[in-house]
C-alpha cells in the first residue's frame, strides 16, 4: 500500500458521492395548496425533477436550470466516484501504473469534477428556492385548469392562481440542502487525496 491517508481519503470520496445518488431519490421539495376548497399535497424527488428533462416538464427558466443542475450532478458525481475508484486501486496496488502524468491528471480533474458538483448543488439549491417561490404556483394553477376544464368549468391559469388557489405553501426538502453539503463537503476528501498522493511521491 502506498497511502493509508490517501485510501482514506479516497473511500470517503466514494462514499460521499454514493450517498449524493442515494439523497437524490428523496424529496427535493414539498409543497401543499387548496384550489377551489380542495385540498392538494405534493413532492418531488431529485430524479423525478431529472426526468422532467427529458419529458418536457415545466418550462420556466428556474425549473429547467434547477432539473440541469441535478442532471449535470448526477453526471459527475459518477465521475468522482470513477476516479477516487482509480484512486483508491492505485494506492492498493491493484492497478500497477507507474505514469505520473496520468495519475497526477486523473487527481486534477477529481478535484475540477467535485469543484463542479459543489457549483452545480448550489445553482440547483438556488433555482429550486426561486421556482418555488415563483412558478411552481402555476404549474399547479395550470394542472388544476385542465381539471376544472373537464368539469365544464371555464377557467384560465391565471385566474385559478388568483381566485381559486388557497395556502399555497412549497418547502425545500431536506434532501435537497443533504445534498449541497455533501457537494461542499466532497471537495475536502479530493483535494487531500491528491496532496497526500503528492507528498508519498
Amino acid at each position: 500500500m502506498k497511502n493509508i491517508k490517501s485510501i482514506l481519503t479516497n473511500s470517503i470520496s466514494i462514499i460521499i458521492g454514493i450517498l449524493i445518488y442515494v439523497f437524490l431519490s428523496q424529496n427535493f421539495f414539498s409543497y401543499s395548496v387548496n384550489v377551489a376548497g380542495t385540498s392538494t399535497t405534493g413532492a418531488q424527488t431529485g430524479y423525478q425533477l431529472i426526468r422532467q428533462l427529458f419529458e418536457g416538464g415545466d418550462s420556466t427558466m428556474t425549473s429547467t436550470c434547477m432539473v440541469v443542475s441535478l442532471f449535470i450532478i448526477s453526471i459527475f458525481a459518477g465521475l468522482v466516484i470513477i476516479c477516487s475508484i482509480y484512486n483508491l486501486l492505485t494506492n492498493l496496488n491493484v492497478i500497477k501504473i507507474n505514469n505520473e502524468k496520468l495519475n497526477k491528471g486523473i487527481n486534477i480533474t477529481n478535484i475540477v469534477l467535485a469543484g463542479l458538483v459543489a457549483i452545480f448543488a448550489i445553482i440547483a439549491i438556488s433555482c429550486t428556492a426561486g421556482y418555488l417561490n415563483n412558478g411552481l404556483d402555476m404549474s399547479i394553477a395550470t394542472t388544476a385548469t385542465e381539471s376544472l376544464t373537464q368539469m365544464g368549468m371555464t377557467v384560465t391559469p391565471e385566474y385559478v392562481l388568483q381566485n381559486l388557489m388557497t395556502n399555497y405553501n412549497a418547502n425545500i426538502g431536506w434532501a435537497n440542502i443533504t445534498n449541497l453539503v455533501l457537494s461542499i463537503v466532497l471537495i475536502c476528501p479530493v483535494v487531500l487525496s491528491y496532496v497526500f498522493d503528492r507528498k508519498d511521491r
